[in-house]
């Protein structure tokens, strides 16, 4: 039987079957399944090499062939791609399809581990698996502004309301942006360093070497083990501030902040800014 035959000489018929196919079309819609982040698998992660200096060339000889050539003994890898720029290589690693999504972490660190047992890169190369991260979406997005905080003070806040968002039933991560990282700037004169024998190299050297941030061990008196920890790490501005610094034949010294002026203050320039309505945001 020819349908288009049919559905010509039988048009009544067409049009009803058409007519109630739609309704039933309009009527099923609002019904169906919807899901505005439906589940997927990703099975593509990236090898990034940092080769400073190297040409092109001499990044794919050295190093983006070397890692293709270690990859390819994966039997799960289906499809490998490279980018050689200078100072860089960017492998990419798609696995096949058939490799379920339970076992994905297993062959990531199975490679993660043939990357860190190759000997056959240049001195200095150390190829960086990132398979984290990769086909993360994130829902929603928050911004949070005042006119009144601080921008360290901003970030507490912040951190307090990241704590409360991961708590919720269906959030995976939560990540801040925005952050204005918090440093200590030590500023000073270098000639007037160099009226008392001092240099930069020498000034920074007595900071790191005050600064202790390090186990100072255990020691056992009678059947007690006391453990002991060293002092002299700064814990704010004043600290740093009454460090006494040798000058001259190192027969006297001087307060660090007699010589130098110290403030906190934020990274500049910022490593990521958000704005929100043209207004500076985390």
């Amino acid at each position: 039987m020819n349908i288009t035959e049919f559905a010509i000489k039988r048009s009544r018929v067409t049009l009803s079957i058409v007519t109630v196919v739609a309704i039933m079309g309009l009527a099923m819609y609002p019904n169906l399944s919807r899901d505005s982040m439906p589940p997927y698998t990703v099975r593509v992660a990236t090898i990034v090499s940092s080769f400073p200096g190297a040409n092109p060339e001499r990044v794919e000889l050295l190093v983006s062939k070397n890692i293709e050539e270690t990859v390819q003994d994966l039997p799960e890898v289906k499809e490998i791609t490279s980018q050689s720029r200078t100072g860089l290589s960017v492998v990419t690693v798609v696995l096949k399809d058939q490799v379920p999504p339970e076992e994905l972490q297993d062959v990531w660190d199975t490679l993660r581990r043939k990357l860190n047992d190759m000997s056959s890169l240049p001195d200095g190369v150390e190829p960086n698996l990132k398979d984290d991260d990769v086909g993360v979406v994130y829902g929603i997005m928050v911004g949070l502004l005042s006119n009144d905080f601080s921008d360290a003070e901003m970030e507490k806040i912040a951190e307090r309301l990241r704590d409360d968002l991961i708590t919720l039933p269906d959030a995976a991560r939560v990540v801040l942006n925005g952050v204005q990282e918090q440093q200590v700037f030590v500023e000073f004169d270098p000639a007037r360093l160099a009226e008392y024998g001092l240099t930069v190299g020498l000034l920074q050297q007595q900071i790191q070497a005050t600064n202790i941030l390090d186990s100072g061990g255990e020691i056992t008196v009678a059947n007690k083990r006391l453990i002991l920890e060293p002092t002299g790490n700064f814990e704010n501005l004043d600290d740093l501030g009454q460090l006494l610094v040798p000058v001259g034949d190192k027969r006297r010294a001087l307060y660090l902040s007699d010589i130098a002026t110290i403030r906190k203050g934020v990274r500049s320039p910022p490593e990521s800014i958000v704005r929100v309505n043209g207004r500076r945001a985390i």
